[in-house]
């Protein structure tokens, strides 16, 4: 599985306190100004990290939005060849799907819907590993399973504590 979901409740809980490491953009020995309070429920929300999967590297970046999420798929090889929008109905069980990029009926599209369902919202899927094994797309499906669950529990209960302030 990925390392980062092992860290990701703290790697959420340093970024909504502001204490972010040296990848954050700022100068060495300086640090990010502290975040207004409510800047912890604040959207857009991006997670990005890279596992080994099954002896190759996947590289993962998830952009939270409101109501819906954009998550890239990638190797080595960076690029944007593929790009689905799912989006859930009321009249279907399975979201509608269509195709900005690549191959509708290929993994990318199949992925997109089937998270959409989960979390019932829009989901932009941009899914770029060449030639993918069923096994690989079951990693790749659980790892961003867990990275958006990750992302939208965090976002609802900071949303929830700064109601109670």
């Amino acid at each position: 599985t990925c390392p980062c979901s092992l860290a990701m409740s703290s790697l959420l809980a340093e970024s909504a306190q502001g204490t972010g490491n040296s990848s954050s953009g700022y100068a060495a020995g300086t640090s990010a100004p502290a975040p207004a309070p409510a800047a912890a429920s604040r959207l857009p929300k991006v997670h990005s990290c890279s596992a080994s999967l099954l002896g190759q590297v996947v590289h993962f970046h998830v952009t939270l939005l409101e109501g819906s999420a954009f998550i890239w798929v990638g190797g080595p090889r960076l690029g944007l060849d593929d790009l689905q929008v799912a989006v859930p109905t009321r009249f279907d069980p399975v979201p509608s799907l269509a195709s900005v990029r690549g191959d509708p009926d290929g993994p990318g599209g199949n992925l997109a819907q089937k998270l959409s369902r989960k979390f019932g919202m829009l989901v932009f899927m941009s899914f770029n590993l060449p030639e993918t094994e069923p096994e690989m797309m079951l990693a790749v499906q659980k790892e961003s399973q867990t990275m958006l669950s990750a992302l939208l529990e965090e976002t609802s209960s900071s949303e929830a504590a700064a109601k109670q302030k």
